[in-house]
């Protein structure tokens, strides 16, 4: 946990360990669950004993893990046995700070003293307005406008590659209508994309992307099927992003018709990071107060958890629908063994001809209601795969996205603003013992000036950083909060789903038992 509100933005912030990566709180063994299970309820071990499934079934563990190897990269964040850097953005700095070293109106900025008091601004009418303004721009219910298809052709000679049909079906921002709205593009240029996109804007939800692996399975159709699908929701949830979508790299990698690869090795293009030559907005710095960053740190706390649950959800979806195809082949198996069963009772019945036809023919009815049975099974089981599955996907993108801020917050926002601070005040202290000593050069008091200038210009592009990457994250998790209508979203689609199938299935038992009642139950 990033415990922000204990660090002084002057202060080094306390020593971290290198976790594993992201994906470390999904990662769980069978002695991880064996754990868990030893401290659940009595009521938890009572409903075990009666279900063959439970929350910390080891099935359900591995299926998380396999869940996870299947559909994104697995991006190390740290390397083992690497210090943490500083984590010193949201404290409040020290109340004697000179003006001349920050460049920032200092009265503005929320000392400690001020703490208390701003905790009860925290639905103050300047900052629900700016809040609303970023949440307005932000809409993850929308529909997606990018189509990612699989071109069935692949390339290369010795290494086979994929290449992916790219539509976007609307105008893109800051482009001009065009009749041809269709790239071709491979998994490299998503990659691409999506390093230039890290780079650019480190504190911003970069999706993740699906795993590139190589060896028989790149001509697996189940895990090309699974790829593409995860290349269709990276690419749409960062044209639904206020701030991706309008970025220029984008707009090239869904526009320009020729081979990317190509253009990247031919075109200038500006991959430096979003703060460059940007300057803290002093009424955000009015805004800011503790309970924000409180707000945040209890999310960063329970982030792994949450996503761990979600991806447990998603995976009994696909269990579900697993066991619906099960279903469905078992129920036309029983409509041809009972045409053979048909065919073959005459010879058992041939003393009353008539009365077994006559049930053969309703046996008949009921092969053709299983069929019905199967079609209704296979529509609803391709639209769970199709639509439904996708969301549940989509959210873990949405929370893997925000974890994946938390992350390189803790390794990106650093400085060593205390450092410079300290050695400003020593150089300070030299500097006027130099102005009462005749006998120093006029060379090394300029030089010791210099120093003084540079790491004052130093410290106040650092704090103005700082404040910047606040500003940034702050907005990420303002719009995040719209991302919990995904929760209502796709459960009402369920819902829905469901009910519609039900009635089907239910018209379909009506009509068969219907037409059941001639079916002879004695002799006329």
């Amino acid at each position: 946990m990033m415990d922000l509100d204990a660090q002084e933005l002057w202060g080094r912030g306390p020593s971290m360990e290198s976790p594993n990566n992201a994906w470390a709180s999904v990662q769980r063994t069978p002695a991880d669950s064996a754990r868990t299970q030893q401290i659940v309820s009595p009521v938890v071990r009572q409903a075990e004993s009666l279900g063959s499934l439970t929350l910390t079934d080891s099935s359900l563990s591995a299926e998380v893990k396999e869940t996870m190897r299947n559909n994104y990269n697995e991006r190390k964040m740290y390397e083992p046995g690497t210090p943490a850097l500083e984590q010193t953005v949201w404290g409040a700095p020290p109340s004697q700070l000179d003006a001349s070293i920050s460049g920032l109106d200092t009265a503005t900025l929320p000392a400690a003293s001020q703490s208390s008091m701003a905790e009860g601004l925290l639905h103050n009418e300047d900052l629900d307005n700016w809040m609303s303004s970023r949440r307005k721009t932000y809409n993850p219910l929308g529909k997606n406008i990018v189509v990612v298809e699989e071109i069935p052709e692949r390339e290369g000679i010795l290494f086979k590659h994929t290449n992916y049909l790219v539509k976007h079906l609307v105008v893109l921002p800051n482009t001009t209508p065009s009749s041809n709205q269709t790239v071709i593009r491979r998994y490299s240029d998503f990659n691409w994309l999506q390093e230039v996109l890290l780079k650019k804007y480190p504190f911003r939800m970069i999706p993740e992307l699906p795993p590139k692996k190589i060896g028989a399975q790149n001509s697996d159709p189940i895990f090309l099927a699974r790829r593409r699908k995860g290349l269709c929701r990276f690419i749409n949830l960062v044209i639904m992003h206020p701030v991706l979508k309008q970025d220029d790299l984008v707009l090239t990698f869904l526009t320009v018709p020729t081979d990317l690869g190509s253009w990247r090795k031919q075109a200038n293009y500006d991959t430096t990071e979003e703060f460059t030559d940007q300057k803290i907005d002093k009424a955000f710095i009015g805004l800011w107060h503790k309970e924000l960053s409180n707000q945040w740190n209890k999310a960063d706390a329970k982030i792994d958890e949450l996503l761990e649950s979600w991806i447990k959800a998603s995976v009994l979806v696909e269990r579900y629908e697993r066991r619906m195809r099960q279903v469905s082949e078992e129920r036309r198996l029983l409509g041809r063994v009972m045409e053979e069963f048909a065919e073959n009772s005459v010879t058992l019945y041939p003393l009353e001809e008539g009365t077994i036809q006559d049930i053969n023919s309703h046996i008949s009815t009921i092969s053709r209601h299983l069929n019905n049975l199967v079609d209704i099974s296979k529509k609803e089981r391709q639209e769970v795969e199709e639509h439904l599955s996708v969301k549940f996907k989509t959210f873990i993108d949405i929370i893997i996205a925000l974890k994946g801020v938390f992350d390189r917050y803790k390794i990106m926002a650093g400085n060593n603003i205390a450092h410079l601070q300290r050695r400003v005040e020593i150089n300070m202290d030299k500097l006027q013992s130099m102005e009462s000593n005749p006998d120093v050069k006029g060379a090394e008091y300029d030089k010791l000036r210099q120093t003084i200038q540079r790491d004052r210009r130093t410290i106040a592009e650092q704090l103005n950083r700082s404040w910047l990457i606040r500003k940034c994250i702050l907005e990420e998790f303002v719009i995040f909060q719209e991302t919990q209508f995904c929760i209502t979203h796709v459960f009402q689609e369920w819902a829905k789903m469901h009910v519609k199938y039900a009635n089907e299935t239910t018209e379909n038992w009506e009509k068969v038992y219907a037409n059941l009642q001639d079916m002879p139950l004695s002799r006329i």
